[in-house]
């Protein structure tokens, strides 16, 4: 399957069903490459074929985003194409499914601070900053870095004893290997879930609130 078409497929795909002859319509693609491109995706389980529809969930724009990472898109011309929610909403499903129990959108009060998407398991939190929109260079790294670790010590100070502690990180959709800013782990989408099976090899090298 050409990489390029993914593109065109990424902003249709849309929660709820969508005929074939829709699909074709909105992508502009023939009929013939249309079908191909819709068996394509369900073979790697985006979409549920019917006998003339294909039926989409919420988390298969950002599977599709990521299939098309692995195919070599451009990044920049794909993260054009995705917004803060979907990007959101696929990292509390991997925690969820690594056995964390996910949060998005999450508000503390004092001081006033939004953590894109929380996750917790075992009395350890992990607070992820999505920056999926472009790339970033060293020293906005740095800054989101600091940022996050001081959302993180207002997180750990607001929920008293049900944390023991938080780690800070930052997740993107542009770095291909996870790498550090100021002892955050800055994280790539398609490196997450081995990043959550793995954190605790990590433990000693990142930054902890409070330290352990």
């Amino acid at each position: 399957m050409n990489s390029s078409l993914m593109l065109k497929a990424i902003p249709v795909i849309r929660e709820g069903n969508l005929s074939f002859d829709e699909f074709a319509l909105i992508t502009g693609l023939g009929k013939k490459t249309a079908n191909e491109l819709i068996g394509f995706l369900a073979k790697s389980e985006i979409g549920t074929v019917n006998s003339d529809s294909v039926k989409f969930n919420p988390l298969d724009k950002m599977r599709a985003a990521m299939l098309a990472i692995h195919m070599g898109v451009d990044i920049e011309d794909l993260s054009r194409m995705l917004n803060w929610k979907d990007f959101e909403m696929l990292a509390t499903n991997i925690l969820d499914a690594c056995g964390y129990v996910g949060y998005h959108g999450l508000r503390l009060k004092k001081p006033r601070a939004e953590i894109d998407v929380v996750g917790i398991k075992d009395s350890i939190a992990l607070l992820l900053d999505c920056k999926h929109w472009k790339r970033s260079s060293p020293s906005e790294l740095n800054r989101f870095a600091l940022m996050q670790i001081d959302r993180a010590e207002a997180f750990v100070r607001a929920n008293g004893g049900k944390i023991r502690f938080a780690i800070p990180a930052i997740l993107t959709l542009h770095m291909e290997s996870i790498t550090f800013a100021d002892d955050v782990p800055v994280i790539p989408i398609i490196k997450f879930r081995s990043f959550l099976n793995e954190m605790h090899g990590y433990l000693n090298k990142i930054k902890i609130v409070p330290r352990i």
